[in-house]
């Protein structure tokens, strides 16, 4: 019997894809003289192919970027501390997260977030949309000194909630880092389909969802 959801936070509660367009129109305007020979959507496409999805570090992907275009008078720490610091001005959820937690709430259900990144950075993120209060426990990668998709991660998330694996569904969107993760300590797992193709050699997750809002009727099966 599930007792705890434990989700992802990037590209599963927080729509990261929406809120890194946000941020990278902002940035592009503060530092508008530094990339005056760059169109703001070749600077903004650029980012987001290198970035992959958040898998890359910003210092890298900054770095890149400013190599290609040779630009001068401005460094990748500026811009680093830039990203650091304004990205959660600019965060949204994905649609109905916050009704999604507080549903759980009311169902009695422990909840969780198990998330790479780090730390000071995530929690800005989380506290801007009010997230951090509506969970029991966060576990951050940086914090915790391991990173998803290792068990020893997934494992402290089903001890800070006092269950069992067993009892914990876990909610994400990386077939690897998050279903696979999760999956080999004893978590069902519930895939959340948003934009990433799920690979031919992998073992599906329990259940796959569309929305946020399909986990509710998914746990009212008396299967669940």
């Amino acid at each position: 019997m599930i007792r705890g959801v434990l989700f992802d936070l990037d590209e599963t509660l927080l729509d990261r894809t929406r809120s890194l367009n946000r941020f990278l129109h902002g940035q592009y305007a503060r530092f508008q003289a530094a990339f005056q020979h760059v169109a703001p959507e070749t600077f903004e496409q650029r980012f987001c192919e290198l970035d992959q999805r958040g898998y890359v570090h910003k210092s890298q992907v900054y770095s890149t970027l400013l190599t290609e275009w040779k630009i001068n008078g401005l460094t990748t720490e500026q811009l680093l501390a830039d990203y650091r610091t304004s990205f959660s001005d600019h965060v949204e959820g994905n649609a109905c997260w916050h009704a999604v937690l507080i549903e759980l709430r009311k169902r009695g259900y422990q909840i969780g977030i198990i998330t790479n990144g780090e730390t000071a950075f995530q929690m800005a993120n989380m506290r801007t949309m009010g997230m951090h209060s509506l969970v029991d426990h966060i576990l951050i990668s940086e914090q915790e000194q391991v990173r998803k998709p290792d068990p020893m991660l997934f494992q402290r998330g089903a001890q800070r909630l006092a269950l069992s694996e067993e009892e914990c569904l876990f909610v994400g969107d990386h077939p690897y880092n998050d279903i696979q993760g999760a999956r080999q300590v004893g978590m069902k797992t519930a895939w959340f389909q948003n934009g990433l193709d799920w690979p031919a050699e992998l073992a599906r997750a329990d259940v796959e969802i569309d929305k946020l809002a399909d986990l509710l009727s998914m746990l009212d099966q008396p299967s669940w």
